[in-house]
């Protein structure tokens, strides 16, 4: 039986894996362990795993005791802890350079530099005055972000010198380090979902995403598949498949980020995990094709598992109230019974005093429709929403 490393994860990943033939061994937060995982795991090590010092010692101290044959991660912050386990320990897992590289949009954008895969003008910047040179060198607006952040937080779009200090001063307060501006490219957002093995990259879906917009540009929704020419959806197959290679990922899921604007598809970013913000589930629902139980099949040396055949398409929809007061929420109950929906939840409260959106967590639930076509999907996305009152008044100043 083969023994896997997994470092993170959620009870839906624990939930993916219960019943295959795997001994595993778990580095969890304390923050995030639950009784599901403590019953799957072989053993469970509670520590701050994204101190990869410590993950290294740990994961050394453990392959003495029981070798292991494989390391995973399927979230965020696991993701460089695993892979500097898997090429110090020689095991199976991501490549570690594969992971740095999307773990690090400066390095990412300097990979990309010179290279013919959707590049966008970029730099690191450390100053108000750096981010005022780079705006006026490209002569259009620019995206201010962290470098090293998630889920939109310190992100804002900049269109004006007079604008430059308030955005750094803010994206740097929200998220402290290191700055990247980046050329605005005025296009339709999607995401590539995909799935690697052996180095062949098998393209399962493209994500349409909707957003706040200007400035932070928070996504407020997904439809997968999203509806393109076959021209325009060539295009993104190729483009994606030519950035994995040349990063070298070799192995597991990947979600890349593209917008397509009038020169044609450009990467925003890449992750070498499953989509967040319940693409994962699109991909398993409407698609068929559960990663982690894939990922963990591969690793293992499992035969490839049978495959539950995908309902066609799904959407998502996030609550996303802003700068009000939540006077009296009804119908929940009555949405999630909705035909199509597979998941609803829902953080508003009588009472609630919501201020302005500022990242992807601000956001109040989601839903997830599936249905036979993407029609289908939004048709019962819809329906469950007409389900829902919310009552609100404008949050006092």
């Amino acid at each position: 039986m083969a023994h896997i490393l997994i470092v993170g994860g959620h009870d839906e990943t624990f939930r993916m894996i219960e019943d295959l033939p795997v001994e595993l061994s778990v580095f969890q937060n304390s923050e995030s362990v639950t009784a599901q995982q403590a019953r799957r795991a072989h053993r469970l090590c509670v520590f701050d795993y994204r101190n990869q010092t410590e993950a290294l010692g740990r994961a050394r101290a453990l392959h003495e005791f029981k070798r292991i044959d494989a390391v995973v991660s399927f979230t965020e912050h696991g993701l460089m802890p695993a892979a500097v386990i898997k090429e110090a320990l020689g095991i199976k897992g991501n490549a570690l350079e594969a992971v740095r590289l999307t773990r690090d949009k400066i390095a990412m954008r300097e990979h990309l530099a010179g290279r013919d895969l959707g590049a966008v003008l970029t730099r690191s910047c450390h100053s108000s005055s750096e981010v005022r040179s780079f705006l006026q060198s490209v002569g259009g607006p620019i995206i201010v972000k962290p470098a090293e952040g998630a889920g939109s937080s310190g992100v804002f779009r900049v269109s004006s010198l007079d604008q430059v200090e308030s955005a750094f001063a803010r994206s740097r307060g929200e998220y402290p380090g290191p700055t990247l501006v980046e050329e605005f490219i005025d296009g339709l957002e999607y995401s590539v979902e995909s799935f690697t093995t052996d180095g062949r990259h098998d393209i399962i879906a493209v994500t349409a995403k909707t957003t706040t917009g200007a400035p932070r540009y928070i996504e407020t929704g997904h439809l997968m598949p999203a509806v393109l020419a076959a021209s325009a959806l060539a295009e993104l197959r190729g483009l994606v498949t030519d950035f994995l290679g040349s990063i070298g990922h070799s192995f597991g899921p990947a979600h890349t980020e593209v917008r397509f604007g009038p020169a044609g598809p450009r990467i925003i970013e890449g992750n070498t995990r499953p989509g967040g913000d319940f693409i994962w589930e699109l991909v398993l629902r409407a698609m068929g094709r559960d990663l982690v139980r894939e990922s963990i099949c591969h690793l293992a040396g499992l035969p490839p598992q049978s495959r539950t055949p995908g309902r066609g398409a799904g959407c998502v929809a996030f609550f996303g109230y802003e700068n009000v007061v939540i006077e009296r929420v009804q119908g929940i109950e009555a949405a999630r019974e909705a035909e199509g929906i597979i998941r609803l939840q829902c953080s508003l409260e009588p009472g609630q005093r919501l201020g302005p959106l500022r990242s992807s967590a601000d956001r109040q639930g989601v839903i997830v429709a599936v249905g036979g076509d993407l029609a289908d999907a939004e048709r019962r996305l819809a329906q469950a929403q007409d389900r829902i009152r919310v009552e609100t008044s404008p949050l006092p100043h």
